[in-house]
């Protein structure tokens, strides 16, 4: 994040990705999931040209699909863990592995059931584990290609008055305390929140949670839009999940590389590593 500047108004960016929704997320695996199928039905992937074509794609629909969904589960697990941020190629490979152990079985049985094994034998399944392996890399590679890009979120601050000239680029004092809760805001929670002061916006799939001082609730809406209606309340996206207001925050604390923000009362939100070096150049840490 760039520091607020108290003159004409400047974009205050941070790098993050979109909240991607559920159902977005779930149509495009299963997409892929049924192209991927078509492919490896009209090649006859390993061996499976003898079969008749209808019961190839079966057997290719029932083998894919439930990886797709599993990689849908995996992938949302290890974002949400947060813990491999800003590192693509890392959450590939966990997301690859965790989908493959539990879907060589799937295709294991799914195999057993169309050609007939005689026995199922540790070389048998080894080698349905590597060959599971690979395409699930294959697919979560395109998942991850094709998901919402790191795009800039502009979180626009409010211009000063200031009558007597200034030096070109001034950091403002910190705000002190929540800030009040923005009208278009705030009549989108119930009665008994609009009165509190704002501390953060969390991403909860397709909903927003609005954190106040009078307790949270739920809204259907995006974060970026959200973000929009709090063009004169200073605070930073500090997560992929979270929005702060700069002056709820009361302290902050490091361990093993993971870094928090300590919010008015007892709410702490998680810092992205690559949020953390803009944080520190504005002042936050």
């Amino acid at each position: 994040m760039t520091p607020e500047v108290r003159q004409q108004p400047q974009p205050a960016v941070h790098v993050a990705r979109t909240v991607d929704p559920l159902r977005e997320r779930t149509m495009r695996s299963l997409i892929i999931g049924v192209v991927a199928a078509l492919v490896l039905t009209v090649v006859g992937a390993l061996g499976t040209d003898q079969a008749p074509i209808g019961l190839r794609l079966g057997y290719w629909l029932a083998v894919v699909l439930p990886g797709s969904l599993l990689g849908l589960l995996m992938a949302y697990a290890v974002q949400s863990w947060g813990r491999l941020e800003g590192r693509p190629l890392l959450e590939t490979l966990l997301v690859s592995v965790m989908v493959a152990v539990p879907h060589t079985f799937i295709v294991v049985v799914a195999s057993t059931l169309m050609f007939g094994f005689n026995a199922i034998t540790p070389s048998l399944i080894g080698w349905f584990g590597v060959v599971v392996l690979f395409v699930s890399l294959v697919l979560t590679a395109i998942n991850f290609a094709t998901s919402p890009k790191l795009v800039i979120v502009a979180a626009p601050v409010s211009a000063p008055v200031a009558p007597a000239p200034q030096p070109q680029f001034e950091t403002p004092p910190i705000p002190v305390g929540p800030p009040t809760m923005p009208v278009s805001l705030a009549e989108r929670l119930p009665v008994r929140l609009q009165s509190g002061r704002l501390l953060a916006l969390e991403a909860e799939d397709h909903y927003l949670r609005v954190h106040t001082d009078l307790g949270s609730d739920l809204v259907l809406m995006r974060m970026v839009d959200a973000i929009a209606m709090l063009i004169d309340v200073p605070g930073a996206r500090v997560h992929r999940s979270w929005w702060v207001a700069r002056g709820a925050v009361d302290g902050a604390s490091s361990d093993a590389g993971r870094t928090v923000l300590r919010l008015t009362g007892v709410l702490e939100v998680p810092v992205s590593r690559a949020a953390k070096p803009e944080l520190v150049a504005a002042g936050w840490l």
